[in-house]
């Protein structure tokens, strides 16, 4: 039993330590780069420098490859780093009291929160409108105003249909009751509808790779020199800057966007549960 626990504990301390290097190298980001960066301008300072043609095949070719291979790195580790994300104490804390929330919501209440959803959408249409018209200097009468037939001046005419082009954000029920983000309107259309169509355009980045690597024909070169090498090396090292960024994107979007996100819903589903209380 002793060295079950010693091997348990041992295994919660390396995942400890593996999450923090990971979030040591997500801080560093900037200063990973910079000094990946340097070390390449080192090694291309003391070889002479010049520029292919632009339109050659050959530029063409390994222009096509290298924007390939960037994008599956990108994208690659986009997702992993989306997943590192999620490992986060303000990720974690989210949707922790977010699902705490939602689960509150019984078939009861959906009604309700639908009136909610359509009087909380009116309300911030109001508000972003009212904003818009502070910040050019002009009150919130002015709609009235122009609603009942006063003629303005024509910079007040176009900022006035400006602002009524406004629409109100799309808050259903789906919206605040599903974490993952959804593709249909209703939360009771069917999904299996779009489930194709979603499947094929995320397929179309990874397809698109696919018929470029299929395209390349190799060839081994003959008689490489230190020159050759370091031309090879200087093309490859956009790519470790492109997964870099891509990961820390995906970090980013988990901690930051996705944490947010899901602290909104949280508020606005306590609104919803206050009001409910007082009825």
């Amino acid at each position: 039993m002793k060295s079950f626990n010693s091997f348990e504990d041992a295994l919660l301390d390396s995942g400890e330590v593996i999450k923090k290097t990971g979030l040591m190298i997500i801080n560093n980001m900037g200063k990973v780069i910079a000094a990946f960066v340097s070390l390449i301008m080192l090694a291309v300072t003391f070889t002479d420098i010049k520029f292919a043609g632009v339109f050659t095949k050959d530029l063409f070719s390994s222009m096509l490859l290298l924007l390939t291979s960037a994008y599956i790195i990108y994208f690659s580790l986009e997702d992993a780093g989306e997943k590192c994300g999620e490992e986060t104490e303000e990720f974690k804390k989210a949707k922790e009291k977010y699902d705490t929330l939602r689960m509150k919501v019984t078939g009861n209440d959906i009604e309700s929160l639908r009136a909610f959803c359509i009087e909380y959408c009116e309300k911030e249409m109001r508000f972003r409108k009212r904003n818009s018209l502070i910040s050019f200097g002009l009150s919130e009468q002015i709609l009235e105003e122009y609603k009942n037939g006063k003629v303005f001046d024509k910079k007040t005419l176009k900022t006035i249909h400006r602002v009524n082009k406004i629409k109100p954000s799309v808050i259903t029920p789906k919206v605040l009751l599903c974490r993952e983000k959804g593709y249909s309107r209703s939360e009771l259309e069917n999904p299996e509808k779009r489930k194709i169509p979603i499947l094929i355009i995320k397929l179309m980045p990874s397809t698109l790779c696919m018929i470029v690597t299929i395209s390349v024909i190799l060839s081994a070169k003959e008689g490489l020199t230190p020159s050759d090498i370091l031309n090879g090396i200087l093309k490859l090292s956009a790519l470790p800057l492109i997964g870099f960024r891509g990961y820390s994107a995906g970090y980013s979007y988990s901690k930051h966007a996705m944490s947010s996100w899901m602290e909104t819903k949280s508020k606005v589903l306590e609104d919803f549960f206050s009001k409910t209380s007082e009825i």
